[in-house]
């Protein structure tokens, strides 16, 4: 039994399908189909997070030796910590977390606009997906889809359509000094009439303005400034899942 044949089955027996294990731990669906068409191998990393996903032995599913199950006891559904924001946070067997978050598709931004800002709304009204990370982190965040190819420069940077990225809110209060755009040069910007993804490019504190900046050279995606009293949020884009395969 070849390792596709082994997810086949754990596929099977828990009946989930690619785009379940996508949503709940970033692993592409595309991914997912190469790995069960026999197309690529997994990584170190991916086996460690179906391993954990399907509560499985990691040496079984990558070679089919040992076991199945796993010696250790996994976590159930009980999040191992939420945040006052209302980010839940799972343990798995590797050390890291999933990350369960609010996700925003393109098809809601105008609902989101309407009623972002609002955690309890949030919790009630939009689905969640889920982000694996390293550590715990304390802030807002969300997840966003992409709309447009306004930053796809066809490179490994680009942020492009479909594409899902996890982002951190910055406090209204923060907006005023100088932004670390070095550090997270992609934000989401949320103004009262559509949702943005940019690179700020410059900002002018004392007029309180910055310039977004598009990676596709396209001329109709020239920079622009922004008032940021025309700015509902402001979030930075700390990870992201491609939806190109």
């Amino acid at each position: 039994m070849e390792f596709k044949d082994r997810l086949k089955f754990l596929l099977e027996k828990d009946g989930v399908t690619a785009y379940r294990i996508w949503k709940d731990t970033a692993i592409t669906k595309g991914t997912i189909a190469n790995y069960i068409e026999g197309k690529t191998k997994p990584n170190k990393s991916n086996i460690s997070i179906l391993a954990s996903y399907f509560n499985v032995s990691e040496e079984w599913l990558a070679t089919g030796s040992g076991k199945m199950s796993r010696s250790n006891k996994i976590k159930g559904e009980e999040p191992f910590v939420v945040t006052k924001s209302g980010v839940k946070y799972y343990e798995m067997a590797n050390g890291r977390y999933r990350m369960r978050v609010p996700f925003i598709p393109v098809k809601a931004y105008a609902k989101y606009i309407d009623e972002c800002r609002d955690a309890e709304i949030l919790d009630e009204e939009f689905e969640e997906f889920d982000f694996i990370v390293d550590k715990i982190g304390h802030g807002r965040y969300f997840a966003f889809e992409i709309k447009g190819d306004s930053m796809d420069n066809d490179t490994k940077r680009s942020l492009s359509n479909g594409d899902i990225v996890l982002a951190r809110e910055l406090n209204k209060e923060h907006w005023r000094n100088k932004l670390h755009t070095e550090d997270f040069p992609n934000w989401i910007i949320v103004l009262d009439n559509t949702i943005l993804c940019k690179q700020i490019s410059n900002q002018d504190v004392e007029k309180g303005t910055i310039m977004c900046h598009s990676l596709n050279s396209s001329p109709e995606y020239s920079d622009f400034e922004l008032k940021l009293d025309d700015v509902g949020q402001l979030l930075n884009i700390i990870q992201k899942v491609s939806s190109v395969f």
